[in-house]
């Protein structure tokens, strides 16, 4: 051990250029320097010549303990003085000061890569936290950077320096500093950080592919030649993406769980479908996870601008369509493929625009993917389930004929146009097949076949677009078949049979209270320019809303035998059974007979034919037997996913290349979501709770002794304010139900408890139903005093609910299609 050399000084260390500081420090003017090692007795004038004197006993005698030397030991040991520095006193023996102050023990530095791997990643989310952020323009992103490291990181930088130089800071002290600037130094230019982040394997280039290669009219250094100007798009790391989505916590774990059929007869997802059953038919050795595809054009730009059409884009999405709803829910779990502009779809067949695409899913097909989960190294092989998008845009990718009016419009049959306009039934022998698709392209008319040629998809190995069993319940349903019957039940309550005028139906749907779950979707006043035309112009999510509470707006006010009316609650019933995220397959054949019975009166009560999207509606029974849900597949979130790229767009000056700005823009937020683990939201989230430590009172704590619940009552138990529960908030007041398939209990919270073992123990009071009103299509129900202590809420099948009051009586809007609540 080194000792100072000034008497009394009870310093030690096992550094000698820690004693050099010392010496520096605390005893300042020396006029002589004596060694203290051993006999040697030699004094110096200089610190300098003394330490350099020092330093050769201490390699000589010591050179076993220097060996083992580190930065974390200088760093401990510089704490000895530097704790004491301040107050300018000598250190004793003891680590007691003179003038009787107790000295703090030194702290332990441990684990220094990890702190200095944590700054790292500190510093790079910084800067994608803000690349994130759809409103953010890139530029001004690195000009902040810039900044800071300007005005803010080189003051720091010289203050640092000056320590050091002055004896204030020590050489290791000033190398760990070094270290933790250089976290933030290197992130000035766009380049810089995208370097560092492909070091972290964060991201990879996304691929600039071109779809032609054509001499264009050019004017170059002001002469007008032709140049060549190669059109682009861009096709994003898939198989990365899929690895990192996979890699990242709970990911795996969660698509595995959801991958298997169900056993309880029910239809969720797109692996209860037939189709996938039997395209994995002989691969259960394999994990093999669906993927959907979904293509949609959206413009970027003012849409009545003259270059609102340049600026217009295709976007690529993919999905895992097995995961549960409340995560597809979220627009992080939907990733993005690829863009090309909607202009050059125009002019490029689907091959030069796809093939790069297709390329990438049969390798993801034929070869898997390697990931790395716990550890273990996995193949993992992907197919694609379905190819989604809306009617126009799915017809234009597969190559089918896109007119709504063609004799032969239908992807699913050959119906011609004069009897889709009567079909109320489904016809499966007029089904498209591989063979007669064949036929149609060797025919070459399509007129004759609605086929005008044979789809590139079909190269993937499993996949046929005859087997492309996909309708979208936004476009079909909600946009579709309740546009239309709105339009002609409202015509008719309005101006027929004159039960309420526009301003009563107009003021009643103001007044109506939607709750907090809808709110946000409440639709604007109807028009009498558009509903004297049988005309409705909403959003699907306003038609949604306007449709799902029109019986408790209105119904009161029509009779109870009103044909009109009879025909809106089959198209409330064929609503309520197509939005369910599961559906008994034993409901399947009563979905057939509400549809033909719904066509049927379509027909007779309005004069009207069937347009195209009622005859999308009747294949809606075998879609749900092929391929799972409609909802879990619709076209809803994939449009929602446009949002990013349109806000980008509005800040982004560059049009020049769009597609690969908006491709480096999608890959900075899909690092953000990987470093933050964004995917798997918690099923419980508490993070937001506001937490009061209060005693239960005796009713309740009766109450939780009777359900055998485990909860310490010697002290005092934490009520929370609020929770999330996959995705909904549920506080004091929410209303909510806990159910099987056909039976349900509804119960509203009193309070939140969080017991010792950190479960949530819900007091609640429950909620009986009177009866069913078929008139209003709604459960009545009735709040009651009685208390319900529940626990394991995450376990059941839970759905928070808004009730509607309508006079003195409160109503659950539900048809009741097979679903009862339970009293008990």
């Amino acid at each position: 051990m080194i000792r100072c050399i000034v008497e009394r000084c009870q310093w030690v260390s096992s550094s000698y250029e820690r004693l050099y500081d010392h010496l520096n420090r605390y005893h300042q003017p020396l006029s002589k320097f004596c060694c203290n090692i051993d006999s040697c007795t030699r004094t110096f004038n200089l610190r300098a010549s003394f330490i350099r004197h020092y330093k050769k006993h201490f390699l000589k005698d010591m050179h076993r303990d220097t060996s083992n030397h580190s930065l974390n030991a200088d760093i401990q040991n510089y704490s000895d003085f530097s704790d004491s520095a301040s107050n300018n006193i000598i250190p004793t023996e003891d680590n007691k000061l003179i003038d009787g102050n107790v000295e703090s023990d030194p702290l332990p530095v441990t684990g220094l890569e990890s702190v200095l791997q944590k700054m790292d990643n500190l510093c790079v989310g910084l800067n994608l936290k803000w690349l994130n952020i759809n409103s953010f323009p890139r530029t001004t992103v690195f000009e902040i950077q810039r900044d800071i490291h300007k005005n803010i990181l080189v003051p720091i930088e010289d203050l640092l320096k000056t320590l050091h130089s002055i004896g204030l800071l020590s050489k290791e002290g000033k190398q760990l500093t070094d270290s933790m600037m250089r976290n933030y130094t290197g992130m000035e230019t766009e380049y810089k950080f995208i370097q560092m982040l492909k070091r972290n394997d964060l991201f990879v280039d996304a691929r600039e592919f071109i779809i032609s290669n054509q001499l264009q009219p050019s004017v170059v250094n002001n002469i007008q030649q032709m140049d060549n100007d190669p059109i682009t798009g861009i096709l994003m790391p898939i198989q990365f993406q899929l690895r990192k989505y996979l890699e990242s916590p709970n990911v795996f774990q969660t698509i595995m769980s959801n991958l298997a059929p169900s056993t309880d007869g029910c239809i969720r997802s797109i692996v209860d479908g037939n189709l996938w059953k039997s395209r994995t038919a002989g691969m259960s050795p394999k994990i093999v996870v669906p993927i959907n595809l979904f293509f949609d054009d959206f413009t970027t730009g003012d849409t009545v601008s003259p270059h609102a059409s340049t600026t217009s884009v295709c976007g690529i999405y993919y999905y895992v369509p097995c995961l549960p709803g409340h995560i597809l829910s979220k627009l992080v779990n939907i990733f993005v493929a690829g863009y090309v502009l909607s202009e050059d779809r125009k002019s490029h067949t689907n091959e030069e625009l796809f093939t790069n695409l297709v390329n990438v899913l049969i390798e993801l097909e034929c070869d898997g993917l390697q990931i790395t989960v716990d550890e273990q190294k996995l193949v993992v092989y992907f197919m694609v389930g379905s190819i989604t998008g809306d009617n126009l845009g799915l017809a234009g990718i597969l190559d089918l004929v896109e007119s709504a009016r063609a004799n032969y419009y239908c992807r699913r049959c050959k119906r011609d146009r004069t009897q889709r306009e009567t079909d109320t039934i489904e016809h499966p022998k007029s089904f498209r097949s591989i063979a007669n698709y064949e036929t149609d392209i060797e025919l070459q008319d399509v007129s004759m076949t609605g086929v005008k040629k044979c789809s590139i998809f079909n190269r993937i190995p499993s996949f046929h677009i005859v087997r492309n069993v996909y309708f979208d319940l936004m476009h079909d349903l909600w946009e579709g078949v309740c546009v239309y019957g709105l339009g002609h039940c409202l015509n008719y309550f309005v101006y027929k049979k004159k039960y309420f005028d526009l301003n009563q139906l107009n003021s009643r749907k103001n007044l109506f209270q939607f709750g907090n779950l809808h709110s946000s979707n409440i639709p604007n006043d109807l028009l009498d320019t558009n509903l004297s035309k049988n005309k409705i112009k909403m959003t699907a999510s306003e038609i949604k809303t306007l449709v799902t509470f029109l019986p408790l707006i209105i119904g009161d006010k029509i009779p109870d035998q009103d044909e009109v009316w009879t025909y809106f609650c089959n198209l409330l019933k064929i609503c309520h059974i197509l939005m369910l995220r599961e559906i008994p397959s034993s409901m399947v054949p009563l979905l057939r007979e509400i549809i033909d019975l719904h066509h049927s009166q379509y027909q007779t009560l309005f004069g009207d034919t069937l347009k195209p999207k009622h005859h999308n509606l009747v294949h809606y029974p075998s879609f749900l037997e092929d391929s799972g849900t409609a909802r879990h597949q619709w076209a809803m979130r994939g449009e929602a996913k446009h949002r990013d790229a349109k806000q980008y767009c509005r800040v982004n000056n560059n049009k020049i290349n769009l597609c690969k700005s908006l491709g480096i823009k999608i890959s900075y937020k899909f690092a953000h979501s990987v470093i933050n683990e964004l995917f798997i939201p918690p099923m419980i989230d508490l993070s937001k709770s506001k937490t009061i430590l209060a005693q239960l009172t005796s009713e309740h704590r009766n109450l939780i002794q009777k359900s055998n619940i485990a909860l310490n009552f010697s002290d005092s138990v934490k009520h929370l304010s609020s929770f999330v529960l996959c995705s909904t908030v549920f506080s004091k007041g929410t209303v909510f139900y806990l159910g099987q398939v056909n039976l349900i209990r509804m119960y509203e919270v009193e309070n939140i408890i969080l017991n010792d073992q950190n479960q949530l123990i819900l007091i609640c009071k429950k909620m009986i139903y009177s009866c069913f009103n078929r008139h209003l299509q709604s459960f009545e129900i009735i709040r009651t005093n009685e208390l319900q202590a529940l626990c394991n809420i995450e376990k059941m099948k839970t759905q928070a609910v808004n009730l509607h009051k309508l006079g003195s009586k409160l109503y659950y809007r539900c048809c009741n299609i097979n679903v009862h609540i339970d009293n008990n």
